[in-house]
């Protein structure tokens, strides 16, 4: 039987279990909380689903962390110019944030 793999430390999902634990919630009581699956939950903290992604606004909200820590594990937060980017790429619909991100990755290459 294959040994599964533990997230590195750096991970997000390692990151959303610490807090998890942290908050003493367990993973019925996040999964509510946030209105998805224990199985969601499980599968997030084990970096296994794209999913994450569209949740980790709530995800930070509820485990009462910024948004920065939980994608690149900086303790600080988010400020300026890419505070205010991340703000108007929330107010977009999904088709508009699916474009801005498709310009992002075109741009980051420039």
């Amino acid at each position: 039987m294959p040994v599964k793999k533990q997230p590195p430390p750096e991970s997000v999902g390692a990151r959303i279990r610490a807090l998890r634990l942290a908050a003493n919630l367990t993973q019925d009581e996040f999964a509510s909380k946030l209105n998805v699956s224990r199985s969601a939950i499980a599968q997030w903290e084990t970096d296994r689903a794209g999913q994450v992604r569209d949740n980790m606004e709530r995800i930070a909200k509820v485990l009462n962390t910024s948004l920065g820590y939980l994608v690149s594990g900086e303790a600080g937060s988010l400020q300026g110019d890419e505070l205010a980017l991340v703000r108007l790429y929330r107010a977009c619909s999904t088709e508009d944030r699916k474009l801005l991100n498709m310009t992002a990755k075109r741009l980051a290459r420039s």
